[in-house]
């Protein structure tokens, strides 16, 4: 289990960043780069071409949804058998049943502040043993981590901010197979590789050392593309293939009040554990 917990951390801490072109300051002369995004035509041509990437996809931001809260429900049983390599426990498990009895909640706020509530039930009757208070303590962790991750990541994709509003201080490559927006900060460097289409193939950051890249996919709706799954690769900046651990996320939705949410995430770090995690009980918090 706490191999796992490694996992999870390691896969979403650099992804608070993929914020960043909505943070990126406008630089004060024109643009080193030779994509002249502060002044001249191609500057404009590029300012043009990012709008209408922009409208492609769906944005919670237009649509007026500022966050949801759900109830959480883990399948416990298989995190445990997908963690652990134990196929002995079974639905009925102490274990199992234990954190079936535990009332998780997702408070969702899409502009941050994201929050996670874990609710065990009292047992002043019965006090836990320390093997089942670590044990609770490991898995709250976990599922923590998990969906504050998933909020980090999945926020800038779906808010409107994956795509940058203009394109100062941004790099334009104009490939044959489409469009690679590179972002240099003293902290990080940001690449988004797009289709001549417009849609977001691979963004990657390397920050602090660590790497990560995102292939998304997307579902199509009246409302413009929403991204219905990451795999994602994540290590050390200068690694070898062997170093780098492999997670895939898949979003399913369910629409609560005109806004699209999740109803059920997938999420499975290869050869260390999986998330199977449904949301109900929502209730959506729509821009007043």
């Amino acid at each position: 289990m706490r191999q796992f917990l490694r996992a999870a951390v390691l896969v979403f801490l650099p992804v608070v960043c993929a914020s960043a072109w909505a943070q990126q300051p406008a630089p004060s002369s024109p643009d080193s780069t030779g994509t002249q995004s502060e002044h001249g035509s191609r500057g404009n041509d590029n300012d043009v071409l990012l709008a209408g990437a922009a409208k492609l996809y769906y944005s919670a931001k237009s649509a007026g949804l500022t966050g949801f809260d759900c109830s959480v429900h883990p399948d416990w049983l298989r995190l445990i058998q997908s963690s652990e390599t134990d196929t002995t426990v079974t639905e009925s498990g102490e274990n199992v049943l234990l954190l079936k009895s535990v009332a998780i909640n997702l408070h969702a706020r899409m502009n941050g502040g994201s929050a996670v509530e874990w609710v065990q039930p009292s047992n002043s009757s019965k006090p836990l043993d320390k093997a089942s208070a670590d044990m609770l303590g490991q898995m709250h962790k976990a599922i923590e981590e998990t969906l504050m991750g998933f909020m980090q990541f999945w926020t800038p994709f779906v808010d409107g901010s994956i795509v940058p509003p203009d394109s100062k201080g941004i790099e334009i490559r104009h490939s044959p197979s489409g469009p690679i927006l590179l972002l240099k900060q003293p902290d990080a460097i940001v690449m988004e590789v797009f289709s001549n289409e417009m849609v977001l193939k691979e963004f990657r950051i390397v920050t602090g050392g660590k790497m990560i890249d995102l292939t998304p996919s997307y579902d199509s709706t009246d409302d413009g593309l929403l991204v219905s799954r990451f795999v994602a690769h994540v290590g050390p900046a200068n690694t070898s293939a062997t170093e780098v651990r492999e997670m895939d996320v898949e979003i399913y939705y369910q629409t609560i009040g005109d806004f699209p949410i999740p109803s059920r995430l997938n999420v499975e770090v290869v050869g260390t554990g999986t998330f199977n995690l449904k949301l109900d009980s929502c209730r959506v918090n729509p821009a007043t």
